[in-house]
This record gives C-alpha cells, structure tokens and sequence, in this order.
C-alpha cells in the first residue's frame, strides 16, 4: 500500500502526544493538571491531534477507491471497536462496579463517545456523502457550516437525560460524550472537502504566491489574535469535546500553520530518525492507540487523579516504552503473518 509521508507525520505527531495527555487527564491530580505544564500538554494534545488526525481520515476516504459497501462495513468494523476497546480499558472498573459495589454507571463506561465511535461513524456518513454527483462539495460545505453552527443548540436540546446512551453519539452535554457528531464530523467534512479542492488550491498557491504568503501571516496573526480564547477552550475539556463555530475556525487557522510547518520539516529532514520514527508511528497509530489505553485505562481505575505532577514522567517513560514495545510485537507478528500468506501462494 502505497504511504503518504506527510499525513503519516502528522498523524505520528499526534499519536505521540497521546499518552502524555492521557497520563495527565487520568493520573495527575487537580494540582498538576492545573499548572503551567499540565495546560500547555493540553493545548499541544488540542487542536493539533484529534482535529488533525480526522482532516486527514476525511482526506483518505474523498480519495479511496473503495466501494460503498466496503467503506460502510469498515465504519461499523471500527465502531464495534470501539465498544471493545470501551470494555478492554474500562475492565478494572467494570470488574469493581459489578463484584465489588462501586456506584457508578457501567454504560457510560461502556458507551463512552471516544474517538472510534466518532471514526466509524464519520466514514460511513462521508461514504454515502462520496455517492453523490451533482452538488457534492457544496453539500459538503453545507454541512461543515452547519454542523460547527448548530453544536450549541444541539447540546441544550440533546441533553436529556443520564440514562440516554444513543444521543451522546450525536451531541449533548454528557459528560462520557468526548467526541460526538456534533461538532466532530466537521474535521473529517473538511478534510473531505480539501480533498476534492486540492488541485485548485495548490494551483492557486502556484500562480499567486506573495498572495498565499499574505493569507498565511494572515491567518498567523487572527491565531494569534484569539489564542487566549482558543487555549482557554482547550484547556476546559468539556468546551473542548463540545466546542462551537469559533473554536473550529480557530483550530482551522492552527491547523493551516501546523500542517505548513510540519510540510516544511518533511521537505527538509524527512530522512532524519526523529521523523522516520515519527512517521512509522502514525503508520501504526490504531495499534499504538489501542495499547495505550489499555494499560491507562486499567491503571486509572486504581490511581484516578492521584498522583502528584513530580510522579508524571515515572509513569509517562514506562508505559511509552511498553505501547511501543507491544505497538513493534504486533508489527512484527503481523509481518510474519503476511509473509506467510504470499509464501503459501507460490509452495
């Protein structure tokens, strides 16, 4: 399968601020998550990680050559994954809820609206979206402008009550709701969307340069502008995985730099094995990300936001080492595996 250099650099990105993020969020205590280091962790694990990671699925799926049928059945493979991977993290807890009495709600354990929820659902929304002829960007535009517009309203009326496990899927103020359609499909929309514009774009980059330049400082300085609005947003995790309209424009203009910088950095030290490694990461970041939350998830329930800030790299060094580790196993495996496979075909 032919691989990408800039998306899996991105993607690597992103998947490497994962666990750091997810150590703060679930071992750290108010203290730590509170300070000047446990913030700027969360602006850097913000705007440049899940909102990325989903332009760049959006792009893949405008651009695979796959059939409705095999994009549909793919959304629902990494959906049910999602529930798995809600049972696999959360079985500490789930063991001491139902053996030991904890009063808490397993379904919203169980149900919890993370980022494969999202991923499923998001590819077999933009595949139907892909069957479309006539009008298909203008529907696309259509949709990412009111689905950023809309998410305040949507999450006064969706939230109803605690025991409703299907509108958290789609928006609300839940608190197990991280990343629901509303405002979340709108990353993947416009990477969905870029796609399909990307020639146009880089022949106008092409044509009129100094504009372009002029656009990007442009875009530099109203990032600049809001950026106490957005990394307060950022930083307030339930704005964040329920964010509106401005906080996306804001996270668009991030994303704008971002992706310039990283295409830079690419272009001139691609070879270097910082971003080879980095590379190989966001090639494998489904596994990685799956390993992580694993051995998170199942500590968590035994530490949930203990640990003082000075304990945050005695955690973060080991189970780094050990996602990767594992993350390398199931590579390795699954090499051999395939090996195998065409081996067979030719003895």
């Amino acid at each position: 399968m032919k691989r990408y250099p800039l998306p899996d650099l991105l993607k690597g990105f992103a998947v490497f601020l994962i666990i750091p993020v997810h150590i703060l969020e679930k071992f750290i205590d108010y203290a730590g998550r509170e300070s000047a280091f446990g913030k700027v962790l969360l602006i850097l694990g913000g705007p440049v990680a899940v909102p990325v990671f989903m332009m760049v699925m959006g792009y893949f799926i405008a651009s695979s050559k796959k059939s409705l049928l095999q994009n549909i059945l793919r959304g629902v493979l990494i959906f049910g994954l999602g529930i798995l991977l809600n049972l696999g993290l959360n079985f500490h807890l789930l063991h001491n809820i139902w053996h030991d009495g904890w009063k808490l709600d397993p379904f919203q354990a169980i149900f919890g609206v993370d980022i494969f929820f999202l991923a499923g659902i998001s590819i077999i929304l933009l595949s139907v979206l892909k069957t479309v002829k006539k009008g298909q960007q203008w529907i696309t535009l259509i949709f990412i402008l009111f689905i950023s517009g809309a998410t305040s309203y949507f999450n006064e009326i969706l939230l109803v009550t605690d025991r409703n496990y299907i509108l958290p899927f789609i928006g609300g103020d839940y608190s197990w709701s991280y990343f629901p359609v509303f405002p979340w499909l709108t990353y993947p929309l416009i990477g969905f969307l870029f796609q399909k514009k990307e020639t146009v774009l880089k022949e106008f980059i092409q044509r009129h340069l100094t504009l372009s330049f002029a656009i990007l400082f442009s875009v530099f300085v109203l990032v600049v502008l809001f950026s106490e609005f957005g990394i307060q947003t950022t930083i307030n995790l339930s704005d964040y995985y329920h964010h509106g309209l401005f906080f996306i424009l804001w996270t668009l203009g991030v994303v704008i730099l971002w992706v310039t910088l990283i295409r830079f950095v690419d272009l001139h030290f691609g070879d270097a094995p910082p971003i080879v490694f980095l590379k190989w990461l966001g090639q494998n970041i489904t596994v990685f990300y799956i390993i992580q939350w694993l051995i998170i998830g199942n500590i968590a329930t035994a530490i949930y936001q203990t640990q003082e800030l000075s304990k945050f790299a005695l955690w973060v060094i080991p189970i780094f080492l050990a996602t990767l580790g594992l993350t390398l196993l199931k590579v390795k495996t699954l090499l051999v595996f395939r090996i195998r496979q065409v081996r067979s075909k030719f003895y």
